[in-house]
């Protein structure tokens, strides 16, 4: 009797929250299309406002109401459409300022687009609208016929093929350019998409190709000497020809280095093998051979640089590669949003449903696993290391103190029944980018970087934790530039790429961990007599933590360049608090968790 009333109570109790989600899903879906219809009718406004039009402020403040929309529903009916007219306002501005770097910004906005959300009814006028910018605007003829390449191979029934064609053919004849012809009809596969557009260089060298793969995930990273204009395609399997999913990576202006193998042979994981070879005389071309695909980014980090690629798939890697977007349905591209209400909002929100289950606390507990809400096995990265000592003051090593303290909060968490595995047991030097792609690999349920800050004013202390998301202040731009090895002017150009890596990662998750952890970890400080400056939870775009398809933090303990912190940091008891108080935190989140599990 006592369970079947505890049964009919957890129905009742999970039947309200499905309720409660539902008007909420209304409510929320309500808000964005007014959000984006009030966008839409700034943007028309400003272009009519010669006044209000001349100010720079106008129409960035403009784009940033459009990237709130996409943010919010970055999967949603508006994110597409708040895209674009996010580069229709930075190509606006460019017509006004006459900065390269806006039509810049407007290029990359619509590429994303493109990218992100293939078959929406907009992808093609955003490669068309692209393909103009590139060629009046930034003067990149070649990049401008990529881009037609894709509306005549993936669009050929869209309303911009016509267009595109004679463009193409007008671009090709002014240029002399050998550009492939447009295929008869679409192939299998998403249309092509090329990277931001070409900037002229020296010619580089492919020095090496290093992979980390498993059955449901790959990181391939291609170091190249100099900074490479590159263009990427993916290719559906073609069982008829024995061909498997391909992704192909074309490097232009770049040389195959000596050390580089024509093929690699991968035993494991999703990635088949690495095939280089040069389609033409001034192109490297790296072919990566998949079991299947469902998900992909390629981006590119510098000192030194790489072609970065993360690919995803189902576990197991058996079933077809499928689109990053569900397509949206048929809307003429200067349409805004029609005008929503509550009922139409209902209309368009997919429906809940709710089977209730058998009261099982067991499929309870499965379903938080498969969400990913548990935590068993935790990465730990002690920053640096090998060739990379990191920050160095006051008889401080980082790379040495870090690892100190990666190994105490390891056996720490050994003690509590965690399963560890560090990215570096010894001074060895890992890049940056295979750090989280180890704990991708492992499967890993958390990610922990340790690092030691330093600062030109020794009069700066304090603990601080950091998870991936755009800067959140000049300081934490200023601690991302040194951690990653760049220029504070780099950072600023990553945040773009970041606003796609961050899409599929645990930002809420990394957010709350960095909240608990830094709370617990100041305390256990004070608590021991220590008087330390408790600086906050920070977001920045950190390499080391880009991909990572877990809960992910960065812990820094300290600044180095501070006498009386550099004096702390020298002590083994300091050290044992900071642990602890990381260990409590993580304590902390995973019990937050739990609790959820036993709703």
């Amino acid at each position: 009797m006592y369970q079947a009333r505890i049964k009919r109570l957890t129905v009742t109790v999970l039947s309200a929250f499905c309720w409660l989600v539902l008007f909420s899903s209304l409510a929320f879906g309500a808000s964005i299309s007014t959000d984006y219809k009030q966008g839409y009718e700034s943007f028309t406004a400003l272009t009519k406002d010669a006044k209000r039009a001349k100010y720079r402020s106008n129409w960035k403040q403009l784009e940033e109401k459009f990237m709130a929309v996409y943010k919010r529903d970055p999967k949603g009916a508006y994110a597409p459409k708040s895209l674009y007219f996010a580069a229709r306002v930075n190509e606006e501005l460019g017509k006004r300022s006459f900065l390269s770097s806006d039509y810049q910004t407007a290029a990359e906005y619509y590429q994303r687009v493109a990218k992100r959300f293939p078959n929406h009814s907009w992808a093609d006028d955003c490669l068309y609208r692209r393909a103009e910018l590139l060629h009046v605007r930034l003067h990149d003829t070649d990049a401008a016929l990529q881009d037609l390449n894709a509306i005549l191979q993936g669009y050929t029934k869209g309303d911009m093929y016509n267009k595109a064609l004679a463009l193409h053919r007008q671009l090709r004849k002014s240029s002399g350019s050998v550009a492939a012809s447009p295929a008869p009809s679409p192939p299998a596969s998403r249309p092509a998409v090329s990277a931001a557009p070409s900037r002229t260089s020296d010619s580089g060298e492919l020095s090496s190709i290093r992979f980390q793969s498993s059955n449901d995930y790959t990181r391939i990273v291609l170091t190249v000497s100099n900074e490479p204009t590159y263009h990427y395609q993916i290719l559906s399997a073609d069982p008829s020809r024995g061909l498997p999913y391909r992704l192909y990576v074309d490097l232009k202006n770049v040389t195959i280095g000596s050390g580089v193998a024509g093929e690699i042979e991968v035993k494991d994981g999703i990635l088949r093998q690495v095939r280089t070879g040069t389609p033409s005389n001034d192109t490297t071309r790296v072919v990566l051979d998949f079991q299947s695909v469902q998900k992909y980014n390629v981006f590119v980090l510098d000192n030194p640089y790489r072609v970065v690629i993360d690919v995803t798939a189902p576990a197991g890697g058996s079933v077809a590669a499928v689109p990053e977007q569900a397509p949206a349905p048929k809307t003429r591209v200067e349409e805004p949003a029609p005008k929503s209400s509550g009922k139409q909002a209902a209309k368009n929100t997919p429906p809940v449903t709710y089977k209730a289950p058998p009261g099982s606390k067991k499929q309870v507990g499965d379903l938080i696993e498969q969400l990913g809400l548990t935590v068993k096995t935790i990465m730990i990265d002690a920053g640096h290391g090998g060739k990379d000592p990191g920050a160095n003051a006051n008889s401080i090593r980082e790379k040495e103190y870090v690892l100190r303290v990666a190994t105490m909060v390891g056996d720490m968490l050994k003690q509590r029944g965690f399963t560890v595995l560090y990215t570096r047991r010894d001074d060895t030097f890992v890049p940056l980018e295979e750090r989280t792609a180890m704990a991708n690999v492992r499967k890993a349920d958390m990610f922990l970087s340790f690092h030691i800050n330093a600062h030109r004013s020794t009069g700066i202390s304090g603990l601080e934790t950091y998870y991936l998301n755009l800067a959140s202040s000049k300081s934490a731009v200023r601690v991302a530039a040194r951690e990653n090895a760049v220029s504070e002017k780099r950072i600023s150009d990553l945040q773009f790429i970041l606003t796609d890596l961050m899409l599929n990662s645990k930002m809420q998750e990394s957010k709350d961990l960095a909240s608990l952890i830094q709370k617990n970890m100041v305390g256990a400080a004070k608590s021991g007599g220590y008087s330390v400056r408790d600086n906050g939870v920070r977001s920045a775009p950190f390499y080391v933590l880009m991909g990572a398809k877990m809960p992910s933090v960065l812990v820094e303990l300290g600044y180095c360049t501070n006498k009386e912190e550099a004096k702390r940091l020298r002590s083994e008891k300091y050290l044992k608090r900071l642990a602890s108080g990381v260990v409590k935190g993580v304590e902390s989140y995973t019990k937050q968790l739990g609790r959820y599990a036993s709703m």
